[in-house]
């Protein structure tokens, strides 16, 4: 069954505001795949989106399909989902595609939640919906992220890795090495290729503690130690990120002018694409 860790209307909230989306070197990549190679401006006609959350993929990816249907299990996340004219959410469980047709469907995506599904009975739906020699399985995931100061990004791994550790879900660790370790599971292996985008983004250190805490491992922290805790535990990381990007003397001459929360900083955050194509008819 898939897993149920973003679904309070609160915690939906920040997914949406924070959660970021995807480069357009990862769509030209299924675009590129689904037409063999072949430059062209046509659109794959039908989509769907599983494990949609808000929409950040659904969204981009409608831009490259003529329809797009994005599911979710969290009718949270359905209910704030962005909307756009060709995009249609449905509250629906990975593993129940029988709303859709056999041979049906001519691209499935799954952006970084596949580590939370039940992922034989989910492949076994995307074979059954996928038409045969045209439909197209995209998978991708990424890491958390490296920030640009060495620093900063052990003391930002050690929030992750370690205050966190007891608060991330098994299933969440299967996603550590790009899903390598997934890949015996997944079918048409013959036409499988793997693609690494390397996605860098500027932001500041308050929008990066915003992303930190749609992390499912906040929100289970949350649930057992209170809201209060969390926020305690935020602000002392950001207190640590700050001091390691700016001299610590230069904050307290500065401290009444200068919002330290808007320190730029960079993430690099490398994806790794699985594109297959179905070859046969069952």
């Amino acid at each position: 069954m898939s897993c149920q860790l973003f679904e309070e209307q609160d915690h939906t909230n920040k997914y949406r505001l924070y959660r970021p989306g995807y480069p357009r070197q990862l769509f030209e990549c299924i675009i590129n795949y689904y037409f063999n190679g072949n430059q062209t401006d046509a659109k794959i006609p039908f989509a769907l989106d599983v494990g949609c959350g808000s929409g950040q993929a659904t969204v981009e990816l409608s831009s490259y399909c003529d329809r797009v249907i994005g599911i979710d299990v969290s009718a949270n996340q359905i209910a704030h989902a962005i909307q756009k004219d060709n995009v249609e959410y449905r509250c629906q469980k990975a593993e129940d595609l029988t709303f859709q047709e056999s041979n049906s469907v001519d691209l499935v995506t799954i952006a970084t939640a596949l580590h939370w599904l039940d992922i034989e009975s989910f492949v076994q739906q995307v074979q059954r919906v996928l038409k045969p020699n045209v439909g197209v399985f995209a998978v991708w995931t990424y890491a958390l992220g490296t920030l640009d100061n060495p620093v900063a990004d052990a003391i930002s791994h050690e929030f992750t890795d370690v205050t966190l550790f007891p608060y991330w879900d098994s299933k969440r660790w299967l996603a550590d090495d790009y899903y390598q370790s997934l890949l015996p599971l997944l079918p048409y292996k013959s036409t499988l290729v793997e693609h690494t985008i390397e996605k860098r983004v500027e932001t500041t250190i308050g929008e990066y503690i915003n992303l930190i805490q749609t992390f499912s491992a906040c929100q289970t922290y949350r649930k057992q130690e209170g809201e209060k805790s969390l926020e305690n535990l935020l602000e002392i990381l950001r207190g640590k990120l700050i001091d390691s990007y700016i001299n610590t003397q230069q904050r307290k001459m500065n401290d009444e002018k200068f919002d330290f929360n808007s320190i730029k900083i960079t993430v690099s955050s490398p994806i790794r694409l699985y594109l297959m194509k179905k070859t046969q008819t069952n």
